[in-house]
């Protein structure tokens, strides 16, 4: 890494640039949450899994800081929001500007948004069920889909929800001889791309090692395809097919009781997911749930915005001004007093046209496009500008100004102006002592001078979409409530809902479990993943085949198949904890307490999205959420100290193309085993296929066959996706 001087501009550039970042905490879903004082036991969220990579090897010369596990949630988190494009939203609200919105949210829970932290149209994607092993039953109300975006899928065919009769298993979970989508199947694109790009930065060809857009790539990769192999404990009946593998044949399997099958001899009940309407993710980010102890995310964010923006009109301290102050005193800082001081003109122009297009306070949902004349709200059939659509690319009754399209170009250079500067200061940060002290101070003004920046632009956007989304999410509700009595009337049912199969809601008694299978997942696959970077030698259908091992049923698990004992043990060693040994699960779990909700500690907890349990969706503890969120708390304690700042735990991300520019050395190691591979991290012995990567392309277009009888090709989204 390249090594720099301290003169008085990069203190300056230090000063200015230290940002709160996510420091991991406890708590299964996006996000890391304590956990709730209310709730026993250890309850998991997708952050939380992700933070036991520091428990897995690393790349050499590497170790898994909190900006590496970052950058792999990072990917993870996106599949929880690609949720936010589905039917139900994108038939009255421009995909672009959901994005924006995402895009905010990642940076108040990253604290970056640009670089290898931007959300990208490619990188946020749409829902797809096949990422969350959620059954398509129904899904768009059979309709195609894409009509609204060319990347959610087609009508579902019914051989898709059919049992394989092999493996015990629905046909979309892992069945990959159909031509339908898979989980299977994702999984292994996600992890070929990340193989792709892990190779390219440990041993790429002609000097194109040690780029670390290809690291950040490769981490991203993983990321989501973890998410969906967490997902495995949570979202499947596997937890409760263990239990009646221990002998707890009273807990319900979440089928009709005509469902058990033959397979190899086992007399077994089938494993399935849950079908997914979506209702729960919007009421988290929309804002409609009553169960939640947390406003929703956009109206925190609302909030933020609001706050850093009424902050930096009290006296000038969170505006340029206030900065201006501040570096003034540091010799060098003229050229960052200037771009914030245009940035800050910049903000005020969108706020004069906003106020001259309406008064900023005024309802948007009070204009003539959005309710004509003697009517009610108009519900389209299509997305805006298309056929049966609303006028134009933006929102009805939007002001034209706060177009998706024209805001991107404005906002973006407020998110670079404040990575740049972080990003910039990364190398000397350990250079100057005593400088810890100054950091929560720094922090919180640059914190909200970005945010005051950006209320102009965001703050419209939010008011004028939330109304289309929550109008858009009622559809998702009925159609989510449709069939969750089914697998109690009907006998033969195989497609439970995902409200009450769902152990995602941290008050559900089966999260603990699942997110112990979890775990177990994540460490078998990450350092397997992590080997094959650093050994071009390793076939990547041997890590994919190993890795896809997890989709399996615990009554058909291999002797001898490491990953199969390990999710198993995982269950009973949780059984066994139990302060009665398990002896209350046959209750707790019986048919009838779970149809009333007795499975969930403190109530009635059927959650229907991924990952909600109290909390927000994605929130990660020291991040600019948790900024605002602890300075309002301050504040209406009425200390009158203010926020005091958090932990100085905290760690910069590299500039790209500033890491080391070679490849690292030979990778100690045995080789792999057959029919797998099994790393020897302390051996002595040179994995002896160690060498350049060509570097043939990464995986392109995921695109299977389609299914019989005009179904849908399986498109991912090309490069970056």
């Amino acid at each position: 890494m390249k090594r720099f001087g301290l003169s008085s501009f990069q203190v300056a550039l230090l000063f200015l640039g230290v940002l709160l970042l996510c420091t991991p905490v406890s708590a299964f879903g996006a996000g890391n949450i304590a956990s709730i004082s209310k709730v026993e036991g250890k309850n998991w969220r997708h952050g939380d899994i992700e933070d036991m990579l520091k428990k897995v090897a690393c790349l050499r010369h590497h170790k898994w800081s909190s900006l590496m596990i970052r950058r792999v949630y990072f990917g993870n988190w996106l599949r929880d929001y690609s949720q936010a494009l589905d039917v139900g939203t994108l038939k009255g609200v421009q995909a672009d500007t959901i994005r924006v919105l995402v895009w905010i949210l990642a940076f108040m829970s990253f604290g970056y948004a640009t670089a290898e932290f931007e959300v990208t149209p490619e990188r946020l994607g749409v829902y797809r069920a096949e990422e969350h092993i959620d059954n398509p039953r129904d899904y768009a109300d059979n309709q195609d889909a894409r009509q609204y975006d060319q990347r959610l899928r087609g009508p579902v065919h019914p051989q898709e929800l059919a049992v394989d009769p092999n493996t015990g298993m629905k046909n979309y979970i892992a069945n990959e001889s159909g031509g339908w989508a898979t989980s299977t199947g994702y999984v292994k694109h996600s992890l070929a791309r990340s193989i792709h790009f892990g190779r390219m930065y440990t041993s790429g060809a002609h000097g194109t090692s040690g780029k670390e857009e290809d690291l950040c790539e490769a981490l991203r990769c993983l990321g989501q395809a973890l998410h969906c192999l967490e997902d495995w404990g949570a979202h499947t009946n596997y937890t409760e097919l263990v239990l009646k593998e221990l002998g707890f044949h009273d807990v319900f399997p979440h089928t009709g009781t005509a469902t058990q099958m033959n397979v190899h001899g086992k007399h077994i009940f089938p494993l399935v997911t849950g079908t997914f309407g979506g209702v729960d993710f919007l009421h988290s980010v929309l804002g409609e749930a009553t169960d939640h102890f947390t406003q929703s995310e956009i109206d925190e964010m609302n909030v933020a915005l609001g706050d850093a923006s009424s902050n930096g009109k009290k006296g000038g301290s969170g505006g340029a001004s206030g900065l201006a102050d501040l570096l003034g005193k540091v010799p060098g800082t003229q050229g960052l007093i200037q771009e914030a001081h245009k940035l800050q003109d910049l903000s005020n122009s969108q706020a004069a046209a906003n106020s001259g297009q309406r008064g900023f306070d005024d309802p948007y949902e009070t204009s003539r496009a959005s309710h004509p004349p003697g009517g009610a709200p108009t519900s389209f059939a299509g997305p805006p500008g298309s056929t049966g659509g609303p006028p134009g690319p933006g929102i009805p009754g939007m002001n034209p100004n706060l177009d998706p399209t024209t805001i991107i170009p404005k906002i973006y250079p407020i998110l670079q102006f404040r990575d740049k500067v972080v990003r910039s200061i990364s190398a000397i940060i350990s250079k100057i002592p005593g400088l810890e002290s100054l950091i929560d101070t720094i922090s919180e003004k640059v914190t909200i001078f970005v945010m005051s920046l950006l209320a102009p632009f965001i703050q419209p956007i939010i008011k004028a979409a939330s109304a289309q989304l929550k109008q858009g999410s009622s559809s998702v509700i009925d159609a989510s409530g449709k069939h969750q009595y089914e697998p109690w009337t009907d006998p033969n049912c195989t497609d439970p809902t995902h409200s009450f199969l769902s152990k995602d809601h941290f008050s559900n008694i089966l999260n603990e479990p699942a997110g112990q299978v979890a775990s177990t997942i994540l460490q078998y696959v990450a350092p397997r993943v992590i080997f094959s970077w650093e050994n071009p030698g390793v076939p990547v259908q041997e890590v994919l085949n190993d890795v896809v091992r997890v989709f399996h049923h615990p009554a058909l698990r291999q002797p001898g198949c490491e990953i199969h004992e390990k999710m198993f043990s995982a269950v009973d060693i949780w059984v066994r904890s139990r302060p009665d040994g398990g002896r209350s699960l046959n209750q707790l779990l019986g048919s009838e307490s779970v149809r009333a909700g007795h499975n969930h500690v403190g109530g009635d907890g059927h959650g229907h999205g991924h990952g909600h349990g109290s909390a927000s969706q994605g929130k990660v503890s020291g991040s600019p959420f948790d900024l605002f969120t602890k300075k309002r708390e301050a504040d209406l304690g009425g200390s009158g100290s203010g926020y005091q700042g958090s932990s100085t735990s905290w760690q910069q991300p590299e500039a790209f193309g500033a890491g080391s520019n070679t490849a690292p050395g030979p990778y100690a190691s045995q080789p792999p085993y057959q029919g797998g591979y099994e790393q020897q991290y302390q051996s002595n012995q040179p994995y002896g296929q160690e060498g350049q990567y060509p570097g043939q392309g990464p995986p392109g277009q995921y695109q299977q066959n389609p299914p019989p009888h005009g179904g849908y090709g399986q498109g991912y989204g090309g490069a970056g996706y």
